[in-house]
């Protein structure tokens, strides 16, 4: 038995342990997990803070996009347009001094509507040649104005890789990256092949980069690749990206012919004062003449979004129409691309659900331009585990100690001020810290820990109902089952009053009875008299036979517990007329001799040590303590003193409100001192006339001697009164020295 219950005492131990530790575990190791899910959820916070505070955008930002949208396209003809065309537009475009021009448009194949493309679509035959001769003598066949346009200006083309078999491995770059560290080869998004413009605008292109966005698997785009591994396996290099070369082209000083091109700079794990964490190779920037791209490891750039912006659009109609200042593309990079709803060139980004290629492009430059340093550091993933363990456990203490209430106060401001911190290094530090992920595993082990308490303490005041239900007032339970913590385990020492109360002839009324009788005889007698304890907030120890055993202000405090108990005292005795009847009646119909019913009780008030008592496999509420013995004794002091209920000074100076009569100092069994004890009489409330009258005489015959002619006297007086019938056997006891109690005379001090 014993064992039994250090086992489940070790097993609640356990549960509560584990209620507040594996909330936390779960949400380290989730923090900690390479699974895609928990990196999609993060970037969904880090979405919303750009919503809420996107990068600064301003007139005067370095880019601009020459859009050929709708109006465009309605001023000039559909798209594609013939590359004269296009040609026109460059030369427009860069008689207002661009720094650099980039082309949005891949322009992998010939142009079909070209004069040459169309004549060779025409039947053969004489007029076809008529044509083309006529052509010819007007220049008309000439199709080297669109790469003649390229090369006369800062032009960057694009490519798009690809792992299509169709596409051609891509040429040498045009330009030559310089490593810092070890080879960052196998970091950067992998493909196999490019699509890539015609050779003979590659050559004419001062640039040439990849247009590719790497979206995550919701489709947004959160961040830019500035540079590619592009090639078969063993045999890939390096190609930068487009937005990456417009900014190296655009540092070109075209009258510096002894440095035409910044070669970039990529600087990668290995090289001095770099590592990656963990031991992975990472990249960690790359350099563009005065340019610094803060990169993640696989060579990609998280932007900080401004967002849709109108200010950052010039229709390419009002280009051809020479309708823009030079100021507008002055010094600034200038991004062609085809925006028109047709195009269907559309791409998301945490702040826009739906923006053209091109304007990625021209955020991803101006995010780079402007210093922004948005990055999610290698050691965030760890911060926020650390994070989520301290705050954890501070949370599951706080639980623990608090009520609900409280600690679900003291969780919120926990998970506000994550937020605010979170808030503060994306604002301030453009750094990137989930608050989200650490909050969770903060309000789980709240959760946890506070439904753990919430069922304990549910079981702890199940269990006072079960086991106090019967003993104690029903008021009194619910106070105990509402804070079952009152209930102090191991005991505690307080001040009581203990009520004993005894049925006499116990063992004569069982002859007569027989074991059915006194069965049905206890049920009959116990069932009012516990009633009449426990509707007076008492409650019921133990049953001693034909009598019970009740204490009041335990475990919780009853205010005026001594005036309750004598409460209770009276009613036990207004009940025994009623319960003697009863008894006559049920032994008449059985045919045996009725013994009277009488009862006595016993009172005391005074500090004992209550609380759970016995062994491990067997243990009680109950209490210990002089009090208690005093009020056992009282008990059966009543039939010596003839009064039905007695009680001792403490409990007569505590009660208010009643009646009593003194009977002197009684000699009590297993005590050195004496205990001065009084009858319970009444409540002052009922009418009883000439009580004080009665008071004053039965003081007298007290302070009288038996053998004096003033004790007769007093005796006769007294008898005078009709109050005086209840104590005529404490008389009889007088007139021969006073009751014998313990072997010695109860004695009387009236002085």
């Amino acid at each position: 038995m014993a064992g039994d219950r250090t086992e489940r005492s070790r097993l609640q131990r356990w549960l509560s342990f584990a209620t507040a530790v594996v909330p936390i575990l779960v949400g380290v190791l989730a923090i900690l997990s390479p699974v895609a899910f928990f990196d999609r959820v993060r970037d969904l916070v880090f979405d919303e803070y750009q919503v809420f505070s996107p990068r600064a955008w301003s007139p005067d930002e370095p880019v601009r996009i020459i859009a050929i949208d709708d109006d465009a396209l309605a001023a000039v003809g559909q798209w594609p347009w013939p590359r004269d065309k296009l040609a026109e537009l460059l030369r427009d475009i860069s008689e207002l001094g661009p720094a650099a021009i980039g082309m949005d448009i891949v322009f992998s194949e010939e142009d079909r509507l070209a004069t040459p493309a169309i004549l060779r679509r025409l039947p053969p035959g004489p007029e076809r040649d008529r044509v083309e001769k006529d052509f010819a003598e007007r220049g008309a066949l000439d199709t080297k104005a669109f790469a003649e346009a390229i090369a006369a200006a800062p032009v960057v083309l694009s490519e798009t890789f690809t792992n299509n078999s169709g596409a051609v491995e891509p040429p040498e770059p045009k330009i030559n990256f310089v490593i810092l560290g070890d080879s960052p080869v196998d970091l950067p998004p992998r493909f196999g092949r490019a699509l890539q413009p015609l050779p003979n605008l590659s050559r004419a292109a001062k640039g040439l980069g990849g247009i590719n966005f790497i979206p995550d698997r919701d489709m947004v785009v959160r961040r830019a690749p500035m540079v590619f591994a592009v090639g078969p396996p063993g045999k890939r290099a390096l190609q930068p990206s487009f937005a990456q070369e417009l900014l190296r082209v655009a540092q070109i000083d075209p009258a510096d012919h002894t440095h035409p091109s910044p070669s970039p700079i990529v600087k990668s794990t290995g090289a001095q004062n770099e590592s990656g964490g963990g031991g992975r190779g990472a990249i960690m920037s790359i350099r563009v003449g005065a340019a610094e791209i803060a990169t993640e490891a696989d060579g990609q750039a998280r932007l900080r979004f401004s967002g849709h912006q109108a200010g950052r659009f010039l229709p390419a109609s009002r280009i051809l129409a020479r309708q823009v200042p030079r100021g507008e593309i002055e010094g600034r990079i200038a991004l062609i691309g085809v925006t028109a709803a047709s195009a269907n060139d559309l791409r998301s980004t945490p702040i826009d659900g739906a923006v053209p290629g091109v304007e990625i492009h021209a955020e991803t430059i101006e995010h780079v331009l402007s210093g922004e340093r948005l990055a999610r550091p290698d050691y965030a993933a760890a911060a926020e585990a650390l994070a989520a363990l301290v705050g954890g456990l501070l949370v599951a203490l706080i639980a623990r100690r608090l009520r609900p209430a409280l600690s679900g106060a003291a969780i919120l401001c926990l998970l506000a001020l994550a937020g605010c911190v979170s808030w503060w290094l994306f604002s301030w530090r453009s750094t990137l810290i989930d608050p989200l992920f650490p909050s969770a595993t903060w309000l789980a082990t709240w959760s946890s820990v506070t439904v753990a308490a919430f069922r304990r303490a549910e079981n702890e005041r199940r269990f006072v109902r079960a086991a106090f239900s019967r003993y104690l007032a029903p008021a009194v339970v619910e106070r105990l089952a509402a804070n079952p913590a009152l209930l102090r385990l191991g005991g505690e020492e307080r001040e009581i009053t203990v009520l004993f109360c005894d049925a006499r002839d116990f063992t004569t009324r069982s002859e007569n009875l027989g074991a059915e009788g006194v069965v049905r005889f206890l049920n009959s007698l116990l069932t009012p008299l516990t009633a009449a304890v426990l509707s007076r907030d008492g409650a019921i120890d133990k049953y001693l036979g034909d009598g019970l055993m009740a204490y009041w202000n335990a475990p919780v405090d009853i205010p005026n517990h001594a005036s309750r108990a004598c409460e209770a005292a009276l009613a036990i005795a207004a009940l025994i007329p009623d319960i003697d009847r009863a008894a006559r009646e049920a032994a008449g119909a059985a045919g045996i001799t009725h013994a009277p019913v009488v009862v006595g009780v016993g009172i005391n008030t005074g500090r004992a040590f209550v609380g759970n008592m016995g062994s491990e496999q067997r243990f009680d509420y109950s209490m210990v303590g002089d009090p208690v013995n005093v009020a056992a004794r009282l008990e059966s002091a009543t039939k010596e003193f003839g009064a039905p209920i007695i009680v001792s000074e403490e409990t007569r100076r505590q009660a208010s409100g009643f009646r009593f009569v003194p009977l002197g100092a009684a000699p009590l069994k297993g005590r050195h001192s004496e205990a001065t004890v009084h009858a319970l009489h009444g409540v002052d409330s009922d009418p009883e006339p000439g009580f004080d009258a009665f008071l004053a005489a039965h003081v007298a015959l007290l302070a009288a001697k038996p053998e004096s002619p003033e004790f007769a006297d007093a005796l006769a007086r007294l008898r005078e009164f009709p109050q005086a019938a209840r104590y005529e056997i404490f008389y009889a006891a007088l007139a021969v020295g006073g009751p014998v109690l313990g072997g010695s005379r109860v004695k009387f001090d009236t002085g």
